[in-house]
This record gives C-alpha cells, sequence and structure tokens, in this order.
C-alpha cells in the first residue's frame, strides 16, 4: 500500500492541533500543582536485640500532581520508611525511601538520607537513692529511712545505660507527724531506658521527742551604776519546755537567756528576752521570757557616834589641878 502524503496530510494536521487543543484545556481546567507534606517516617526490619536512635520522626516531601488528584490528597496517602534489614551495629546512614498515590511524582524528600545509631540492647544493675525534702513538724525526729528495694535494673542500648550509675527518688517529709510510707516511681529520665522494678518502697519513720520543763536563767552582763546592785531577778514564765532526743534532755538543767546588759543603770530593767537554744536541743516553748531585774540603791554605812564627857571625869581633872 504506497502512503499518499498529499491525501493525508490534511488528516494528519488535524490530528496535532487535536492533540494541542486536549492539551491547552487540560492544562487550563486540571493544571498541574505542587503541594509539600510532614509525613511520619516508620523504620523496617529493626534487628532483634538491637535498637535505634538519632531518626526524625518525620521527613518533608514536595510532589506534583493534576490538581483534580492533588486537591484530595493527605499526610496518610504517602509512606515514608527506612529498612534496617541486615544492618550492623554502630552509626549509618540509610536512605529514605517514599511511596507516593499514581499520578502522583515525588519531587523532592527532605532529608534523602538519615544517620541513625544501631545499639545492642542490654541491662545494667544501680542503686538507688533517697532525696528527702522539707522537715517533720516540730517536736518530731525523723529517723533513718529505708528502701525497698535498693537495687534495680535498666534495660536500654548499652552506649546510654554505660553513662547512668544511679537512680534517685524524692519523698516530701513537711510537717509529717508519722511514719511515712510512700511507694515512689523510679525513673531513669533517658529516652529508650527502662527499670524494673519500676516503683520503690519507701518507709521514713517518724517518732515524737521527748519533751522537759526547766528553769530560765538570766544572764546579766555588767554592773549596775555605783551605789546600786542587783536585787531580785523575775522570769515569765518561769519554766520552758525544751524539746530534743533523749540523751540531750536527760544533761539539762535550765536554759540560758541571751546576754542582758545592766551596765551603769540605776533603775529597774524590764524586757523580751530571746532564749538560747541548748546544743542537741530541737525546740523551745516558748522561744521569748519576759524578765524583770529590780535595781536597788545600796545602804549607806553609819558612823559610830563620838563619846560624850560625864560630869565625874571634869571633876577629876578639877581635883588634879
Amino acid at each position: 500500500m504506497v502512503f499518499r502524503w498529499r491525501d493525508n496530510s490534511i488528516k494528519i494536521v488535524a490530528f496535532l492541533m487535536a492533540v494541542l487543543l486536549w492539551v491547552y484545556v487540560t492544562n487550563e481546567q486540571n493544571p498541574i500543582i505542587s503541594r509539600t507534606y510532614q509525613i511520619p517516617l516508620a523504620v523496617q526490619g529493626e534487628p532483634e536485640g538491637y535498637v535505634t536512635s538519632g531518626l526524625p520522626e518525620k521527613v518533608s516531601i514536595r510532589v506534583k500532581s493534576p490538581r483534580n488528584i492533588g486537591a484530595a490528597l493527605g499526610v496518610s496517602d504517602f509512606s515514608a520508611k527506612v529498612n534496617l534489614l541486615g544492618i550492623a551495629e554502630g552509626n549509618q546512614q540509610l536512605p529514605v525511601l517514599v511511596t507516593a498515590p499514581p499520578g502522583v511524582e515525588v519531587l523532592q524528600i527532605i532529608p534523602q538520607v538519615v544517620g541513625v545509631l544501631v545499639d545492642k540492647v542490654t541491662q545494667k544493675n544501680v542503686s538507688v537513692t533517697l532525696n528527702i525534702k522539707g522537715e517533720v513538724a516540730q517536736g518530731f525526729l525523723r529517723g533513718e529511712p529505708v528502701l525497698e528495694p535498693t537495687v534495680v535494673t535498666m534495660h536500654g542500648p548499652s552506649k546510654l545505660l554505660a553513662e547512668i550509675n544511679k537512680l534517685g527518688v524524692s519523698v516530701d517529709v513537711t510537717g509529717v507527724q508519722d511514719t511515712l510510707i510512700e511507694d515512689v516511681a523510679v525513673q531513669t529520665g533517658v529516652k529508650g531506658v527502662t527499670v524494673s522494678p519500676v516503683r520503690v518502697l519507701v518507709t521514713v519513720p517518724v517518732t515524737l521527742l521527748p519533751a522537759v520543763d526547766l528553769p530560765v536563767h538570766v544572764n546579766l552582763t555588767g554592773e549596775p551604776a555605783e551605789g546600786y546592785s542587783v536585787g531580785q531577778i523575775l522570769v515569765e514564765p518561769t519554766y520552758v519546755q525544751v524539746t530534743g532526743p533523749q540523751q540531750v534532755i536527760d544533761t539539762l538543767t535550765a536554759v540560758d537567756s541571751l546576754d542582758v546588759d545592766i551596765s551603769g543603770v540605776t533603775e529597774d530593767v524590764e524586757r523580751e528576752v530571746w532564749l538560747a537554744l541548748p546544743k542537741g536541743a530541737i525546740s523551745i516553748q516558748p522561744e521569748q521570757v519576759h524578765i524583770a531585774v529590780r535595781i536597788e540603791p545600796l545602804e549607806k554605812e553609819s558612823l559610830p557616834a563620838p563619846a560624850e564627857e560625864t560630869g565625874e571625869e571634869n571633876s577629876e581633872n578639877t581635883n588634879v589641878q
């Protein structure tokens, strides 16, 4: 069959014009658009007995598609993953693999390559330390706390475990008036590291301290003005209550006031005075007392009266003459 160019040229030109018209109309009615998505990064083929770290949670992709397709797209229509199958321990660089729906072209992946640290999962025993916050109620004594257990087992990447030598827990005893028993969570504070058991039992003994009523001894310093002396010293209240450990209480006989200076005074001294907490004691109630120091003038010494001359002595003197 002989192709007759002249006879078919009109048909060919018409076909090409039709194609161009279709492309033009299509681009006008349904143009190509581009969009950017943030999609989760999944891990595939993670080796058993190993743990990975350093991977970003999401990657950014830029895609293009006809507007009628792109308008219906969402994050869930795409997937991004890294394949760890057969990976070795240590730092690795892996490509990000993105899957897109039909009719959608992936233009860009950020990042295209991600770094991942592959570490062997291991375990390590560490001790638990206790941090006690606050103070028990006044008049009470906190005993030595008890932890159960005192050692826990951590599970996680060997590199992370090497940096942890102990774990701490805290309890608050502020205002406590009885033995505190509390179940406290143990936290590693490191992502990817777990601990077993996850809780420890803390017991903090709290007991009531013994107390004793003791007299107040007023410490006076200096001397009154010349011609005056210290008389009676009054204290209100006369006795105060001292609280402390039994071995301290047993050694006390009185409670001293802070110094009261009476240098050069000529009249009574009255004031509120703070008390000195005995060494080893916990508290004094009240912490202040009212004192009154009487200042008295000294009595002047009387001189002996001169002897009077009698009449008999005068007559004797006369006779002698």
